[in-house]
């Protein structure tokens, strides 16, 4: 079965594919219990969660982590107590989705919203506070997901598994990934943001179009890598999170570890689907690069 967003991809868990779950993944730690839904009159839309379930939506639905009635509760710190409101309007024939003064804000598709209702189609991806969802108008059709029970277990501070004895070394890390020590080189050209509000990367006889985000992160890393042609191979233009997280331009009022993960699947996305391949690295304590050393050409 096809996931239920982008019917590209096989699930991987409930109705979501391996990459469209990890665009909603929350905040570390998040568990399934955490979400928690009741509708009066379900409409047959849903809002899809990060473990693929979904959740019947009334014509007015409100999402908050303290809710009297029927709705979608959150019971997570980022999300306010009465946060977004989810509403239907059978004139326009159309959903939308409003902000209601939250601490933290809510974001279709990564734009923060103000005020005014914003149109909500299918596929969205919403998130109130740091928690995502999935907008479907029609998901009445879906059938309920079992979840694997280890998917709901809670892991608690006494469970933990042991650190190991001595800290390990960062290229051994598990999260890390293998580098070789030699980089290759490649001609590359970087044409500033367009008018379109992005910027274009030449890499050979292939195109690359990218948000302005997303361009000033590839060029951070362009320039970091050129700028460090004395350190070693091994360590050579890394940029940490937190770099990326002050010096990026973004479209949210507080971008997080999570933010800076997407970005980077988003551009990897866009060279993969340019046939250039995935030329970014990430390594465990170190940050994100190129595996190429690039030449630009004027």
């Amino acid at each position: 079965m096809n996931c239920a967003v982008c019917d590209l991809r096989s699930v991987e868990m409930g109705h979501l594919c391996e990459d469209c779950r990890e665009e909603i993944a929350g905040p570390p730690g998040l568990v399934p219990e955490q979400i928690l839904a009741t509708s009066a009159k379900p409409t047959g839309a849903v809002l899809i969660d990060p473990w693929g379930r979904t959740h019947p939506l009334d014509a007015r639905t409100l999402i908050g982590r303290q809710l009297e009635g029927a709705g979608v509760c959150v019971l997570e710190g980022s999300v306010s107590r009465h946060h977004a409101h989810v509403s239907y309007d059978p004139v326009k024939k159309c959903w939308s989705l409003r902000d209601l003064g939250s601490v933290n804000g809510t974001l279709i598709n990564d734009h923060e919203l103000h005020e005014a209702s914003t149109m909500l189609r299918a596929g969205d991806r919403l998130h109130v506070g740091q928690v995502g969802f999935y907008f479907l108008p029609d998901g009445s059709q879906l059938p309920v997901v079992q979840l694997d029970p280890a998917a709901a277990i809670t892991v608690r501070p006494a469970e933990r598994v042991a650190a190991p004895p001595a800290p390990l070394a960062p290229e051994a890390d598990f999260d890390s990934e293998n580098t070789d020590v030699g980089l290759p080189h490649l001609a590359m050209r970087l044409n500033e943001p367009t008018g379109r509000g992005g910027g274009l990367v030449e890499i050979g006889d292939k195109h690359v179009q990218l948000t302005t985000t997303q361009f000033e992160f590839f060029a951070l890393l362009v320039r970091r890598m050129a700028s460090e042609s004395a350190q070693p191979h091994l360590v050579r233009g890394f940029v940490r999170t937190s770099e990326l997280i002050g010096d990026l331009s973004w479209d949210t009022r507080e971008p997080g570890d999570n933010h800076v993960k997407q970005l980077v699947r988003r551009v990897r996305r866009a060279l993969v689907k340019a046939e250039v391949g995935d030329l970014i690295e990430s390594r465990h304590r170190f940050g994100y690069r190129l595996r190429v050393v690039p030449h630009l050409d004027s």
